[in-house]
């Protein structure tokens, strides 16, 4: 087995990384003077790049527990081979024991059947023995006596001791036959001790290769468990990734609105000031220095010290004097929204300031009638001016010339 495969399997800090990034919510450590938006958005990202790391740490664990997998199932094909061939080996054993088996009674009853046929030759001898003993010698009392003639009584007996030598060549015959089937026996009994001794340790090598083989199934497991662990981690990571992609979209998307919020308030912005329109948009002007031009804002007559406010929050990008329009206010609303506020007898705002909807600029005052009657206010995108009426809302000047 490869090392890699034999690694203790990890525990997933993934899924605790997920758990801690959901259970806490992202509070912002905003200093002094911190946009709290803009900190929750860094926060956001710094977050997301975290989930980015841990999502790639577990991708490679993703790809190391498949090829941990992969490494365990060739591992398990080649003891599947294994042990098919060993199964095969015992089978092939098996079947040669049985025929050894079958050749050793064979040779039994062979053995058996050759001692028998000793034995009953053995027992034929010796009646023959005993009959030879009995009848003795062939002397003169038997020549004397006997019917026969002494060549006959000689030819008997020489017959006599030609079965008995017979008879005895047989039984050594059968002797030397039983000795080659013993040592036989004996021969088929050792080969069929070592075939059994052979498929002994077969089986033991097919018990050897199955406990590994479950040993690789059971890791095989742990390592499928492990990996669907690491797959979780990282489906949880992309949910979170996700939500966390949301939540920055929907800051975004809230920045936006709210840096449109002065397009989106046209027709519902309040007036910068209270008085009477005296001058309407694109109307010629008949006094001042704009005397005989076409108006790019309105005019409004008001009191004297009346507060002048700003119509929608934004930044003031420019504060004082300016020739043809004495003391003004420029004020970016975002997205290139401008308004221009000038005739201002004072000045309450410096450049760089960030304002609010209703947040005094300055007040009115003798200075203005030195170029014109009234306040001036124009609305701007980029440099093009709009009508400041279409912006105001409807029904805030009523028209006195």
């Amino acid at each position: 087995m490869s090392r890699k495969v034999r690694q203790r399997l990890q525990p997933v800090p993934g899924l605790l990384f997920i758990l801690f990034i959901s259970s806490s919510p992202l509070v912002p450590l905003q200093a002094a003077g911190t946009d709290p938006t803009s900190q929750k958005q860094k926060e956001i990202t710094i977050t997301i790049g975290k989930l980015n790391v841990e999502m790639k740490i577990q991708q490679k664990k993703i790809r190391q527990s498949a090829a941990q997998e992969i490494s365990v199932l060739d591992e398990l094909e080649q003891l599947d081979g294994k042990l098919q061939q060993q199964r095969k080996k015992i089978s092939e054993l098996e079947k040669s024991l049985q025929a050894q088996v079958k050749l050793l009674a064979r040779k039994e009853q062979e053995l058996k059947q050759a001692e028998n046929n000793r034995d009953i030759l053995l027992r034929h001898l010796q009646k023959r023995l005993r009959s030879y003993y009995q009848v003795g010698k062939t002397d003169i009392l038997d020549v004397t006596f006997s019917n026969r003639n002494l060549p006959e009584l000689m030819l008997f007996t020489d017959a006599y001791k030609q079965l008995i030598s017979y008879d005895q060549a047989i039984i050594d015959s059968y002797r030397a036959t039983v000795i080659e089937l013993e040592r036989a026996k004996q021969a088929q009994e050792l080969e069929k001790a070592l075939l059994q001794n052979f498929i002994r340790q077969a089986e033991e090598e097919q018990q050897t290769l199955h406990a590994l083989r479950v040993k690789q199934e059971t890791l095989l497991a742990r390592i499928k468990t492990q990996k669907g662990l690491y797959e979780l981690a990282l489906q949880e990571m992309h949910r979170a990734e996700d939500k966390l992609e949301q939540t920055l979209a929907q800051i975004k998307h809230n920045e936006e609105i709210k840096k449109r919020g002065f397009q989106l308030n046209k027709g519902k912005l309040p007036p910068p000031v209270k008085g009477t329109l005296v001058l309407k948009f694109d109307e010629i002007a008949e006094d001042g220095l704009g005397k005989g031009n076409k108006a790019k804002g309105i005019t409004i007559a008001t009191a004297a010290d009346a507060p002048v406010h700003a119509v929608y929050k934004g930044k003031v990008i420019f504060a004082g004097y300016r020739r043809g329009y004495g003391n003004m206010v420029i004020i970016d609303h975002g997205f290139k929204y401008y308004t221009v506020t000038s005739r201002l007898d004072t000045i309450m705002v410096k450049e760089g300031d960030r304002v609010s909807q209703a947040t005094q600029i300055g007040s009115t005052g003798d200075m203005a009638t030195l170029f014109a009657r009234g306040l001036y206010f124009e609305v701007r995108v980029g440099s093009t001016p709009q009508d400041p009426l279409q912006w105001l809302q409807q029904g805030t000047y009523s028209a006195a010339r």
